[in-house]
């Protein structure tokens, strides 16, 4: 069971491609980071295995079938999708909003789905907040409620399971990083892909499993566990620019460029 891109293109309105030849897979029970330079192709990539748009030429699977054919109701469960900086111009309070991303389960039993998402991130005290006058960061964080609500907490539904989520730490603060970050580990123990868009490669050498790394061509240019992937070869190609590894007893804290002259 897994989620597969098999030489998949995509280009928008016929101009330049944005994705070319893009082949990987994405197993359930891991956290893959999905790096790159600016306009690598990240979010588009993210977008296409989400099912949300359609490949030029390839295919994108989840346990065989095409991920843009699926009905809405397969695909939600199956596919959840956090976006960057979500608007969330609606005018629910934050509960019914988390709600919608659960529409198939019994009213008892979604009622307690939703609060434990919400307080698995940190927000029953807006629990009953327009979600419009949330800030950015805790806009951030219903999204992930929601996308958590809509794939659920319990173990082996017999279908893969993937949240696929863009830049979902970028308007944290610190404890909040570390609070998802962790809570994305935990889907990752009961069976759930993550697949993360990162711009921080020190965060995505803590906290993935595998990394995915895009050049500037939209092409995969090297993927594997991120000690792998993360080498001075692979960043200097990618980001055009080399990198000092800072490290403390075997861990990576930080990926600092070097100066260019």
């Amino acid at each position: 069971m897994t989620l597969a891109a098999d030489h998949i293109d995509f280009a928008y309105r016929r101009g330049h491609p944005v994705l070319s030849g893009i082949s990987l897979t994405i197993h359930p029970g891991r956290v893959v980071a999905l790096l790159g330079p600016n306009g690598s192709g990240k979010t588009t990539l993210l977008r296409l295995l989400a099912g949300m748009i359609k490949p030029q030429a390839g295919s994108i699977t989840i346990d065989g079938h095409q991920t843009h054919e699926l009905n809405a109701h397969d695909r939600a469960q199956r596919l959840a999708y956090v976006p960057q900086n979500p608007a969330l111009a609606f005018p629910f309070d934050l509960s019914r909003y988390v709600g919608f991303g659960r529409f198939a389960l019994g009213n008892q039993d979604k009622v307690e789905r939703v609060r434990r998402a919400i307080d698995r991130l940190d927000l029953t005290h807006k629990a009953h907040e327009p979600v419009g006058e949330l800030s950015a960061g805790q806009r951030q964080r219903a999204a992930i409620a929601r996308a958590l609500c809509q794939l659920g907490e319990e173990p082996a539904p017999g279908f893969t399971r993937i949240l696929l989520a863009d830049e979902p730490t970028a308007s944290l603060d610190p404890k909040h990083v570390v609070r998802v970050m962790e809570l994305l580990k935990d889907l990752k123990e009961i069976g759930v892909g993550v697949v993360l868009v990162l711009h921080d490669l020190a965060s995505a050498a803590r906290w993935a499993d595998h990394a995915i790394l895009l050049d500037s061509a939209g092409t995969l240019l090297t993927e594997g566990t991120p000690d792998n992937a993360l080498n001075d070869d692979s960043l200097q190609r990618a980001f055009g620019i080399g990198f000092q590894r800072i490290e403390r007893e075997g861990e990576l804290l930080a990926l600092r460029p070097v100066q260019m002259r």
